[in-house]
């Protein structure tokens, strides 16, 4: 068993775990959440709601009216829909430069993991979700630069999450292809 850190005492093992999931971007929290409730995260959630006193109830309400709204997404995308398209769409780390476009401002960065759905770009910037975006980068198993209409799906600390609008039978077939290949994953 390795040493306690110092810091958190016995429970910094524990602590680093917290700080790891909380790092996370928020559709990977909740793929980690629904596989450590067996997929019944809302009968836990009404569970853990109907366990609350009166008190905390009302609590728990007052403070889910006093939510930012800025906060909201613009718009909203069933949690279903994109579990199944996350489970239907192998991801692969990469290291792959991106240009591109929101509200007629460019940006330069990378991308560090990509799918046939979509791609995460790390960044420092904050931008909103629901946000319209274009973007362009090349893979190296195609020589043609790529460009997809998208929208920003989630975002987080390092970075956004990126769904694709349209993907072309073409441009399925070749990501499909690096997807799959085998060797280096950051390429």
């Amino acid at each position: 068993m390795p040493p306690s850190d110092p810091q958190f005492g016995n429970f910094g093992i524990t602590a680093r775990l917290f700080k790891l999931i909380n790092d996370m971007p928020k559709d990977q929290q909740l793929v980690l959440l629904r596989q450590l409730l067996n997929n019944n995260v809302t009968t836990h959630l009404f569970k853990m709601i109907v366990e609350l006193s009166e008190d905390q109830q009302t609590l728990l309400i007052e403070q889910m009216r006093h939510r930012p709204t800025r906060e909201m997404p613009i718009k909203t995308v069933s949690l279903e829909e994109t579990e199944t398209s996350m489970r239907e769409s192998a991801r692969k780390p990469c290291l792959i430069n991106a240009n591109y476009i929101i509200q007629d401002r460019n940006f330069k960065s990378s991308i560090l993991d990509i799918s046939i759905g979509g791609v995460f770009i790390e960044t420092n910037e904050k931008l909103p979700v629901g946000q319209d975006m274009v973007l362009n980068f090349s893979l190296p198993n195609y020589s043609k630069q790529f460009t997809f209409n998208g929208k920003i799906a989630w975002s987080g600390p390092r970075g956004f999450g990126v769904q694709f609008e349209e993907v072309t039978p073409l441009q399925n077939d070749i990501l499909k292809t690096y997807i799959e290949e085998k060797g280096s994953s950051a390429d």
